[in-house]
């Protein structure tokens, strides 16, 4: 039988999602406040719907409840004028070091007897494990591993980022290398020029490993996200920076945007964060403001359609968060089957168009983001086997 979801249990998701409005901040409060009420419906909604991997002994509930009922006072204080509680900026100080919005904290922060000798059986997939790779002009591949450095020409790599030294030969002819992230990675890139860019999974880059002087420094983004901080033309001789990819020229001068362009997605995504670009394909030509994004039809040479839009969602993944505000299901598994480099199967296809609000930690295992979802959308259960997710 079905287990009935209670008034707590909704204002929590919600909470931890955070979704909430001032008035379910109140209500939420109001409940944990109710003292034996709470303590019996907060320690079932844990037990069930956070912590059900763990073999659970005795844990402080009231600890739990108290800590909970802070981070709520906090919050509130922080959105007395605002309708709906936002993410916080950089989604550390108020609340649990940014753990809260995942419901990890649950497991972590607030379990303090949990004893040694538990067992849990379980097999964790996480993201941000792939190994990207290098391909040099001769054809030969450098595996980029963690921990490990490598010295390759001009460039030197921790395992975490890929860092190319100023070159000085100018007679030399350009030579390109290519940064290669697979599913379930993610990786850094200092270009000769000092330009910075991140490559999100499933994405490559190409690019020179030194800039000639009077020339256009341009790379090339041949599929995937990136995202770039470009250093500017005034310090690089006047010469401006190019990225391209496969159906759009984007010149800058110095600033920082970010790009998807997937193989396998409808559109290619451009947005400006700060300072100025302008956006061309064959036939059409947009000169872009911080906060605006343009589309364009993937595999098809239509007009450019600039948008204004709310750049932290759209950049959510640099900062190490999946922002699924108004996302489809289909849409969230795609994002999911990157990062973790695993496959999705959505068994009932009316489910593909469910969409979900939360904001959610990129550094926890599949599970827990899995169960979230469940918990605040219609999927009734979920399996996973041999890296193959079945949503039911």
């Amino acid at each position: 039988m079905k287990k009935k979801v209670s008034k707590l249990d909704k204002l929590i998701v919600k909470y931890l999602t955070r979704e909430s409005s001032k008035k379910e901040l109140d209500k939420l409060e109001k409940e944990l406040n109710e003292e034996v009420k709470s303590k019996e419906s907060l320690e079932d909604y844990i037990k069930i719907n956070v912590v059900s991997d763990f073999v659970l002994q005795k844990f402080d509930i009231e600890k739990t409840r108290t800590a909970l009922l802070h981070t709520i006072a906090e919050d509130k204080r922080k959105a007395t004028n605002a309708k709906v509680i936002k993410l916080v900026k950089y989604a550390a100080a108020a609340v649990f070091a940014g753990t809260l919005i995942t419901g990890v904290f649950f497991k972590a922060s607030l379990f303090n007897t949990i004893t040694n000798n538990t067992q849990v059986v379980k097999t964790e997939i996480k993201g941000g494990l792939s190994k990207p790779t290098l391909s040099l002009e001769d054809g030969s591949v450098v595996i980029l591993e963690n921990g490990k450095q490598v010295n390759v020409g001009n460039a030197t790599t921790n395992g975490k980022e890929l860092t190319y030294l100023p070159s000085n030969e100018q007679n030399k002819e350009v030579i390109y290398n290519s940064l290669t992230v697979p599913r379930g990675g993610e990786f850094a890139l200092e270009l000769a020029d000092g330009t910075k860019v991140w490559l999100n999974s499933e994405s490559k880059l190409k690019y020179p490993v030194h800039f000639k002087k009077g020339r256009t420094r341009s790379v090339e983004l041949v599929y995937g996200e990136a995202y770039f901080d470009v250093t500017s033309s005034e310090d690089n001789n006047g010469d401006g920076f190019n990225v391209i990819t496969n159906q759009q020229n984007i010149a800058v001068l110095g600033t920082e945007f970010n790009i998807k362009a997937y193989k396998d997605e409808n559109f290619i995504y451009s947005t400006l964060v700060e300072g100025h670009i302008v956006l061309e394909n064959k036939s059409f030509k947009a000169d872009m403001l911080p906060g605006q994004q343009a589309v364009i039809a993937n595999g098809i040479s239509k007009k450019v359609e600039v948008y204004n839009v709310n750049v932290e969602n759209e950049i959510a993944w640099r900062k190490g968060n999946f922002n699924f505000k108004n996302k489809s299901l289909k849409e969230i598994m795609k994002v999911l089957s990157r990062w973790y480099d695993v496959d999705f199967v959505i068994e009932n296809k009316e489910l593909e168009n469910i969409n979900f609000k939360g904001v959610l930690g990129k550094n926890q295992d599949i599970e827990t983001i899995l169960q979230i979802i469940k918990n605040t959308s219609n999927i009734n259960a979920y399996e996973i086997e041999n890296r193959i997710v079945y949503i039911k």
